[in-house]
């Protein structure tokens, strides 16, 4: 239970008042109430801390979701898309083979059967797998629902709705060249 007597109260007051000295009846030497100008202080320090700790907490959330948000909306890339391109050596498609090119966006697939070259999209028209060159029976096939290709595109066999699009291979020198059709 609290001791009433350590409280000031209003007769307690009274009688520090008549014998007290300015400072033990909370005033202070200027004449202004000792409360009042603490406050004002603790005011100013509770508003500097104040802007610290949220200046520190704003920091904080920026760097936290700078990284996020760059992670989620992807860069804008400027792309100039090239009407021809040389994509590798004539030499890195051998004989009866076939090997995928980056030729701009696209992924293309260029065949060699026997020296004449075609080339033709690497993406399946069915649900965009990765074709291949099925040398043992001469065609392209897709290996995910088993769709099926001729050399130059056209649709065989399968689910898929359109042929694959054509593009233009050919060797000069060394290089191997592909064009759009």
């Amino acid at each position: 239970m609290a001791q009433r007597d350590n409280f000031k109260t209003q007769s307690r007051l009274g009688e520090l008042e008549d014998g007290a000295s300015l400072s033990s009846i909370g005033l202070v030497a200027g004449g202004i109430p000792r409360g009042q100008g603490v406050k004002e202080v603790d005011f100013e320090r509770r508003g500097f801390l104040g802007k610290v700790v949220g200046g520190i907490g704003a920091a904080v959330a920026i760097s936290t979701l700078f990284p996020v948000i760059k992670y989620i909306i992807p860069p804008v890339k400027k792309f100039t898309s090239l009407n021809e391109l040389v994509v590798g050596k004539a030499s890195d498609v051998p004989e009866n083979t076939g090997k995928i090119f980056q030729f701009n966006k696209d992924r293309v697939i260029v065949i060699n059967d026997n020296g004449k070259l075609t080339a033709c999209s690497a993406v399946c028209t069915h649900l965009g797998c990765l074709v291949h060159w099925d040398n043992a029976q001469n065609l392209i096939a897709c290996p995910c629902h088993g769709a099926k290709y001729k050399q130059t595109g056209e649709i065989i066999s399968g689910p898929q709705p359109l042929p694959l699009a054509a593009f233009k291979a050919r060797v000069d020198g060394e290089n191997l060249i592909i064009s759009k059709s």
